[in-house]
């Protein structure tokens, strides 16, 4: 090899190994993505999207709506079995929920609360096999039961609302408080309203069966949909 090839020879050498420098990204500046945290950044991405406000205004008519008839028939019910005094607060719960100067987070926490001790001191008056229902209180037993059958309908559709929402709370607890307030942690507990619509419910009406008092037989299929 001459002189003048060896000098170009050296010189592309150099050249390429300059070129070369400027491509190679050392491998500590590499950082692998953790497919968990992709997908978890995804779901957040996703949850971000739900418009909860629009879902919240849904939900809370729907739930409303079914709490103001179940709590009618549970005001009525325990007037049956004499307990006025849980009958007035059940009485001062409804006011309550109509109260526009009122959040609906206070709200519906107000409403679970009474509900969940009303169904209780019911289920308990009910269980007293030593008490008999006067004729006034099987007429208020009676009149209790369309209310029942309206909240029992309302409960069935607030279902898949509440499971929506949830989920959407789950997805995303940050964008949930931000978009919903304090609505966010007791909209949680609404499940548990729905049980206990369910299992009181349910003892209202084979209750209301085993003292023959017209209108029991009328919630069947409605109590069928919602235990299901």
């Amino acid at each position: 090899m001459n002189k003048v090839k060896l000098i170009k020879v050296i010189i592309v050498t150099i050249t390429l190994s300059f070129l070369s420098t400027l491509y190679i990204v050392p491998a500590s500046a590499i950082t692998l993505k953790n497919p968990a945290d992709l997908l978890k950044k995804k779901k957040e991405s996703s949850a971000e999207k739900i418009n909860l406000k629009d879902a919240k205004t849904g939900l809370m008519a729907v739930f409303f709506e079914s709490s103001n008839n179940y709590l009618i028939a549970q005001e009525l019910l325990l007037t049956a079995y004499g307990k006025n005094t849980e009958a007035a607060q059940v009485k001062e719960a409804i006011e309550y929920a109509k109260d526009s100067g009122v959040s609906d987070s206070k709200k519906l926490k107000n409403s679970l609360k009474v509900t969940t001790a009303a169904s209780k001191s019911i289920e308990k008056s009910m269980n007293d096999e030593s008490f008999k229902l006067t004729a006034e209180g099987k007429a208020n037993y009676a009149k209790s039961l369309p209310f029942l059958g309206k909240g029992i309908i309302g409960t069935i559709k607030l279902r898949p609302e509440t499971q929506s929402m949830i989920a959407g709370i789950k997805g995303n607890p940050m964008n949930a408080i931000k978009q919903l307030g304090g609505l966010a942690k007791v909209i949680p507990n609404i499940p548990g309203y729905i049980t206990t619509v369910t299992k009181t419910s349910k003892l209202v009406i084979s209750g209301a069966k085993a003292k023959k008092i017209e209108g029991a037989d009328n919630l069947d299929s409605e109590m069928d949909e919602l235990a299901l």
